[in-house]
C-alpha cells in the first residue's frame, strides 16, 4: 500500500517536470485563448468525459502583446498530452482502490478470525463495530502527510486563491456532510457486516442506489456500454459477495432484521457520499486549486471528521472497554494486534483517496463501479488465505473475476468513445 503512494507520488512529479509550462494561443476572432497547462491534467483538472467537454477555453483580453497564431498540430500535441495524462490517472487511481480493496478485505478478516469473531457462538461477535468504524477513517494523518510531500515536492504546484467567505463556508459544510456519511456508513456497515448474514447482498444494491442518485442529483447520462457495465460489476459482487471468513450465525431473529436495516442504509450513506464528493467538484472547490489537492483535503477533513463521530461513538457506547479485551487474547499476539489494525486503516484510506480522485477525474458511477470490480479479486484470495482446506476456488468465482475485468472494460470503452468523439468535434470547429 504504501509503495503504491510512493509510486504515484514518483509518477506525479515526473509528469509534472515534463508538462509543466502553460500553453498560450491566440485562437479565431483575434482573441486570446488560454488552454490549461498540461500540470492541471497532471493536478486531476481534466473534466470527466462524463460531464463536461475536456480542454475548455476561456477569452481573455490582449493589451499591444501580439501573439502568433497556434497551428492545428500544436493544438493536437497539447491535447494529446493531456487525454494521455488524464487515462494515466485513472489508471492509478483505480490501481489505488484495487489494492486497497484487496487488503483491507483480506486483514479485517484477519482480524474477525484472530478475535474469534468468526466464531458462531462467541459473545463477541456483536461487538467493536465502533471500533472497526472507526479504524475505517482514522488513517487521515497519512494521507494530510502525501498532500504535504505534494505541494513540497511539485516544482509546478500552483498557489491556492484566497477563498472568500462564501467558499469557505459551502467547503466546511461539504467537508461537514462528507464526514458525518463517512461515519454513518461505516458504523452502518460494520454493524449489517456483523449482525446480518445477507449483508453482502444488501451490499449490492449499493451499485443500484449510486446509478440513481447520480442520475438525480448530477444529472449523469447513461449508454450501453455503461450500463453493461454497472450489470457486470454488479453480478461479480454478488456471485463471490458471501465468501468470508466471517458470517454471523443464522437465526438470530430481531438482530438479523437490525442487521438488513443497518446494511441498507450504510448503501445509502455511501451512495450519497459519492454524489456529494461530485458535486463538490463541480460546485465548490474552485476551478483553479490543484486537483491532487483538492482530493486529498476532501479525504483528510472529512475522515478527521468521521474519525471524531466514531470515537465520541467508542467511548459513549462503552466499546472501548472491549478493545483491552482484544488486545490481550489476541490470537497471534499482542504487536500483531497493533500492526492489524495499522495496515486495515491504512488500506481503507487509500481505497477511498483512489475512490475520491476517480469521482474527481471521471464520475461517480465509474468510482463504485471500480470498487465492484475488485471485490472478486478480494474475495478469491480471502479464500486462498482462510478457507484453502475445506472451500476451492469453484468455476463461478473465475467467472465472476472475468465479469469484473469486463465491467471495467465496457466502462473504459465508453470513456475512449466519448473522448474520440468530443476530439473528432474539435478538430472540425478548428478546420
Amino acid at each position: 500500500m504504501v509503495l503504491s503512494f510512493i509510486l504515484t507520488l514518483v509518477v506525479a512529479n515526473f509528469l509534472s517536470m515534463q508538462f509543466g509550462e502553460s500553453y498560450i494561443y491566440l485562437a479565431f476572432h483575434q482573441k486570446l485563448v488560454v488552454h490549461s497547462p498540461p500540470e492541471n491534467v497532471m493536478g486531476f483538472d481534466t473534466e470527466s468525459s462524463d460531464r463536461i467537454t475536456q480542454g475548455e477555453e476561456a477569452n481573455v483580453g490582449v493589451e499591444n502583446q501580439p501573439r502568433e497564431a497556434p497551428n492545428s498540430t500544436s493544438l493536437d500535441q497539447l491535447q494529446t498530452i493531456k487525454t494521455r495524462n488524464w487515462w494515466i490517472w485513472i489508471f492509478v487511481s483505480s490501481g489505488l482502490v484495487v489494492t486497497g480493496r484487496v487488503f483491507s478485505t483480506l486483514l479485517l478478516n484477519f482480524y474477525f478470525v484472530q478475535t474469534g469473531r468468526d466464531v458462531c457462538d462467541d459473545p463477541k461477535q456483536f461487538k467493536g463495530t465502533w471500533l472497526q468504524s472507526m479504524v475505517q477513517n482514522a488513517a487521515f494523518p497519512f494521507t494530510a502527510l502525501f498532500a504535504f510531500l505534494w505541494c513540497s515536492l511539485s516544482s509546478n504546484h500552483r498557489k491556492t486563491t484566497t477563498s472568500s467567505a462564501s467558499s469557505s463556508g459551502k467547503l466546511f459544510l461539504l467537508y461537514i456532510s462528507l464526514g458525518v456519511l463517512f461515519a454513518a456508513y461505516s458504523q452502518l456497515y460494520a454493524i449489517g457486516r456483523t449482525h446480518c448474514i445477507f449483508f453482502f447482498w444488501i451490499f449490492t444494491t449499493q451499485l443500484i442506489l449510486t446509478s440513481m442518485f447520480t442520475a438525480i442529483i448530477n444529472k449523469h447520462k447513461f449508454n450501453r456500454w455503461i450500463i453493461l457495465s454497472v450489470i457486470l460489476s454488479g453480478v461479480a459482487t454478488g456471485v463471490t459477495s458471501s465468501d468470508d471468513a466471517y458470517n454471523p450465525c443464522e437465526g438470530e431473529g430481531y438482530k438479523m432484521s437490525y442487521g438488513a436495516w443497518c446494511g441498507f442504509f450504510g448503501t445509502v450513506a455511501f451512495s450519497l457520499s459519492l454524489c456529494i464528493m461530485q458535486l463538490g467538484f463541480e460546485k465548490v472547490i474552485p476551478k483553479t486549486e490543484s486537483k491532487v489537492s483538492s482530493v486529498m483535503l476532501m479525504q483528510t477533513y472529512a475522515s478527521m471528521i468521521a474519525t471524531l463521530i466514531c470515537l465520541v461513538g467508542l467511548f459513549v457506547s462503552g466499546e472501548f472497554r472491549d478493545i483491552k479485551e482484544d488486545f490481550e487474547t489476541f490470537k497471534k499476539g499482542k504487536p500483531l494486534y497493533v500492526l492489524t489494525l495499522t495496515g486495515l486503516s491504512l488500506a481503507w484510506q487509500v481505497m477511498s483517496i483512489g475512490l475520491v480522485g476517480l469521482v474527481c477525474l471521471v464520475s461517480t458511477l465509474f468510482s463504485n463501479v471500480v470498487s465492484f470490480c475488485a471485490t472478486p479479486l478480494a474475495n478469491i484470495l480471502v479464500v486462498v488465505a482462510f478457507r484453502f482446506i475445506d472451500d476451492d476456488i469453484e468455476w463461478f468465482k473465475g467467472g465472476a473475476l472475468l465479469a469484473g475485468i469486463l465491467g471495467f472494460a465496457s466502462y473504459a470503452y465508453s470513456l475512449y468513445k466519448t473522448v474520440k468523439k468530443r476530439a473528432s468535434q474539435s478538430e472540425t470547429l478548428r478546420v
